[in-house]
């Protein structure tokens, strides 16, 4: 960074006592919403991909299917798009579909175009199909499930990467090429096709798998022992604002706009981001020339400096007067005092890692974050209502907020616990993974009832003051790996959710099985600094 740049910024977090800590959980806490809307921004354009791969305006493409025309044709293809004015309008005028009078008013009809235009009978043999019939079942699973294929590959060598070298350029590296693909994707649809966005969405998945494990690696080094629960929370939760994004531009923007403009948007908002984070974020406060030395004192005697192997045994022989090492040293010491390899049979071998692998596991299955996504769209489409009303605007993003107050609610109870003594961190981690089988429960139990969301959103906030933690709390020195180990485990789930999904239909028992599961895995899950957190690894005999 420039000097004077760096100065500059410098003397204006001096200036409005900016706490370095808060910055970098700001910038992570944006990085956690981008990585979720560059996910998920798919799923909310998918139908409209399709059609358009299927129409008039993709050049050079053919149709993935050419079937006959299917008498209900117009009924699917009413499902699969949100019914507003404008669009029936926009489609009207261009002569690519017909007026439903199920869906306009007789006088909003007297507005449609001379019948000469298009007349009944005499449409185009290329004309618009419904979603399945243009791409088979099989092309759009294989879209939706690229990313996840490639997602769970890349999480525990984004851990690794991320202690040894330093979370900030691993998860800057995670976020920027993800927009750059992101930007490219409606260029690659229209140019190549289905094949081609699965590429792209494997690719996506595969940059995007390091965010979470680098995430983890840096609140190790900055987030301080007693802030854990609300900081870490409110920053790994994250993801509900980010669906919370998701909804509302989808809704008020790709209502009006072409579909590219989506993903135009989302991957321009990474990039923005990136060259913030990179300019005002760094991977330990030891090497930030902004963090006051008051500052980094509390975060040095509160981050269990004494377990951290990168700041460990060094700390004495800081250059300045402040302890500030500069930008320069900021990745030989990193790599050299950390360990090349972690120890895998000591971390294979431990109960509690199993215990938060399984419970990680049962939480994204019962989660099923992209079926509850439709689910939300096709209950608004039901009751013909717009993105435009304020009304379905907070009934669409009222759980998803509310998932993220709860977390800030039952993070800062659990520092409460915590620091007051009245549990110890096990059982302060404990008590919230049971709460979120509770919580789960009566979801299940009232879910056709008014009030039973309420449940659920409790569960949610619990969740990550409790699963989501535990990395942190195991092994400073490792919590990226162990992020990556959990979440990757994790991601088999979306991977396989069709499948499972099936199974549990078919078979009552899988239910059973993934209840005594949770149980189990929140019986032994542990909040204490495990044995390998210190060990160094293992080495083969001679």
């Amino acid at each position: 960074m420039l000097p004077a740049v760096e100065q500059k910024l410098s003397d204006i977090f001096i200036y409005l006592e900016v706490r370095q800590r808060w910055v970098l959980c700001c910038f992570t806490f944006l990085a956690i919403i981008n990585a979720y809307t560059m996910r998920l921004c798919l799923d909310f354009t998918l139908n409209r991909i399709i059609l358009e791969c299927g129409g008039h305006r993709v050049d050079n493409v053919p149709q993935v299917l050419n079937p006959k025309a299917l008498p209900n044709w117009r009924f699917e293809l009413a499902m699969a798009l949100n019914h507003t004015e404008y669009q029936l309008r926009s489609r009207l005028k261009a002569g690519k579909e017909h007026q439903d009078p199920n869906q306009i008013s007789d006088k909003r009809s007297r507005d449609r175009e001379p019948a000469g235009e298009n007349p009944p009978g005499q449409e185009d043999s290329q004309e618009r199909l419904s979603c399945s019939e243009l791409w088979p079942r099989q092309t759009q699973s294989l879209v939706v499930m690229a990313f996840y294929a490639g997602y769970m590959l890349t999480h525990v060598p984004g851990g690794r990467l991320a202690e040894r070298y330093g979370g900030k350029w691993v998860l800057g590296a995670a976020i920027l090429t993800s927009a750059v693909l992101t930007l490219l994707t409606p260029t690659a649809v229209r140019q190549g096709g289905p094949y081609a966005l699965v590429a792209v969405r494997l690719l996506v998945g595969i940059c995007e798998g390091p965010c979470f494990p680098a995430v983890c690696a840096l609140l190790a080094q900055w987030v301080p022992e007693q802030e854990r629960g609300v900081l870490a929370s409110c920053v790994l939760s994250g993801g509900e604002i980010g669906i919370t994004m998701v909804q509302l531009v989808s809704g008020l923007l790709v209502a009006e706009q072409d579909w590219p403009v989506f993903f135009y948007l989302v991957g321009g908002g990474a990039v923005a981001w990136f060259l913030g984070f990179t300019l005002v974020c760094y991977s330990t406060p030891d090497h930030c020339p902004f963090i006051q030395s008051e500052e980094r004192e509390y975060i040095r005697c509160n981050t269990s400096n004494s377990f951290l192997l990168t700041t460990g045994g060094e700390r004495e022989e800081m250059d300045g007067e402040d302890g500030y090492e500069g930008e320069d040293g900021e990745h030989g010491r990193e790599v050299d005092a950390t360990c090349n390899t972690a120890p895998w049979r000591s971390m294979l071998n431990s109960t509690p890692l199993w215990a938060l692998v399984s419970t990680s596991m049962q939480q994204e299955f019962q989660q099923k974050l992209p079926q509850e996504l439709q689910i939300a769209l096709e209950e608004v489409r039901a009751h013909g209502s717009s993105f435009s009303e304020l009304t379905t605007i907070i009934e669409t993003i009222a759980p998803s907020v509310g998932n993220w107050m709860a977390s800030l609610t039952t993070g800062r109870l659990s520092d409460v616990l915590i620091e007051q003594q009245i549990l110890t961190r096990t059982q302060t981690r404990r008590l919230m993974s049971w709460l979120v089988f509770l919580c789960g429960s009566m979801y299940m139990l009232q879910i056709k009832m008014s009030g039973a969301r309420i449940w659920s959103v409790l569960g949610m906030g619990a969740y990550y003051a409790s699963i989501k933690l535990l990395p942190l709390d195991m092994s400073p020195n490792y919590a990226g790996t162990l992020m990556g180990i959990s979440g990757g485990m994790g991601a088999l789930q979306e991977l396989l959710m069709p499948y499972l999904d099936q199974l549990e239909t078919d078979y009552k028992l899988v239910s059973s099985v993934r209840a005594a599961m949770w149980v189990i895995g929140a019986s032994y899950i542990s909040g204490d600094v495990q044995a390998f957190n210190q060990l160094e690894p293992e080495r083969e005999p001679q």
